[in-house]
């Protein structure tokens, strides 16, 4: 695994059975000729925002922006009939609801915005519409609510897995062997002004930004790539999400899938939704989760030969969350969260010969906002969501 300049992790799977010498080496980039039947990786990875802030806008799409992308050094070259399969996560913040305190970034408002986000193919890292772009996936748009008692705070855009066919290489906004993957967004409210912002990441007590909470994923299939493995469960593992006060000590498994024969250069995409419910508490919650690969169905954070032969270290999210609220709010409970994600691996997962499965995940926490916590205070999950994995191997 090799990271180029700007953050994107450049990951690919040569058709298994390559031996030395055969595929891209790590932190080159992609041939123009892939090989029959391959199957290719690129991510933002971690820390994937290049931008702090952006602008909220009168009208919708007024002031996008793009906050993470992926080069021509991680994409191979399009050809026709190719499938592309984009996945990814973005967590914004509303900021500056009070006034005079060290945490505002930006100009006082008390408005709730509407925030959107796109997945652009462009020519260019700042291309965020119009010419030289071409829009491939788009999120629901969500207005953050930023008022008390019902604020959010966080919101999260989530792009599930979505496939688009490469049918003419020629008609792309870019050459097939330079296109970007651009993720833009956007804010807007008619009664904004100059200096406004939504924050890309969250806000922190101290007036800086903290990011690393969420990324841009791709999957390229070139010509015959055997359909791929699915695995789906609806089994709740945790039916209680303790309310602790650092959040993470209370983090529990929702969904576990066991997935067996993991080897070199496959490649797993995965997809959640869940919904919990915090009506048992007297105040507002942080719902957090992500998705890791791991050794047991149990586990919360990935250990062992699961952190060393996947990708981002076993991750295939980022932790990111919102408030949920008793009333009105993009995230009124119950509430649900959406989660998409994608890793490779990197080594054969065996011992011995033999193979060793990994379980892939769901991990939830939660925390207190603006209160404080008793012992027994939890959120309760509810038996409406899912976990969706697929596993893309080379022929």
């Amino acid at each position: 695994m090799a990271c180029a300049a700007s953050g994107v992790m450049l990951l690919s799977a040569a058709p298994a059975g390559a031996g030395p010498g055969h595929g891209p080496k790590a932190g080159v980039p992609a041939s123009s000729k892939p090989a029959r039947g391959s199957v290719r990786f690129a991510t933002t990875g971690d820390n994937s925002e290049i931008r702090r802030v952006v602008p909220i806008a009168r009208r919708k799409w007024a002031k996008k922006r793009v906050v993470m992308s992926i080069g021509p050094g991680a994409l191979p070259t399009f050809h026709r009939h190719d499938i592309l399969r984009t996945d990814g996560e973005v967590q914004i913040t509303t900021t500056c609801v009070d006034l005079g305190t060290p945490r505002c970034i930006g100009r006082h408002y008390g408005f709730s915005p509407r925030e959107d986000a796109r997945i652009v193919l462009a020519n260019r890292r700042e291309a965020s519409g119009g010419e030289g772009t071409k829009v491939i996936a788009e999120t629901h748009s969500l207005r953050c609510h930023q008022e008390r008692p019902q604020r959010n705070h966080h919101c999260v855009l989530v792009f599930t897995p979505k496939p688009t066919t490469i049918r003419h290489p020629h008609r792309l906004p870019c050459r097939p062997s330079t296109c970007r993957l651009n993720l833009v967004v956007e804010a807007d409210h008619k009664h904004a002004r100059d200096g406004q912002v939504i924050v890309i990441g969250a806000d922190t007590p101290e007036g800086t930004v903290r990011q690393d909470k969420g990324r841009l994923n791709a999957i390229t299939l070139h010509k015959h790539v055997p359909p791929p493995k699915r695995y789906r469960t609806a089994n709740v593992r945790s039916h209680s999400i303790p309310i602790a006060p650092s959040g993470k000590a209370g983090r529990r498994v929702i969904y576990s899938e066991r997935i067996n024969n993991l080897r070199k250069g496959d490649v797993i995409e995965a997809s959640a939704r869940h919904l919990v419910t915090i009506a048992s508490l007297p105040y507002p919650s942080f719902v957090g989760t992500d998705l890791i690969l791991s050794r047991g169905p149990h586990s919360v954070s990935p250990t062992g030969v699961a952190k060393g032969a996947v990708s981002t270290s076993g991750h295939l999210t980022e932790a990111n969350g919102f408030n949920c609220t008793h009333g009105a709010s993009a995230y009124s409970s119950p509430c649900r969260t959406t989660k998409a994600g994608a890793v490779r691996i990197r080594h054969t997962i065996a011992q011995n010969g033999h193979s060793i499965p990994l379980y892939l995940n769901v991990v939830c926490a939660g925390k207190a906002k603006r209160a404080q916590p008793q012992p027994n205070d939890a959120m309760h999950v509810l038996s409406d969501g899912a976990l969706v994995v697929r596993r893309y191997r080379a022929p």
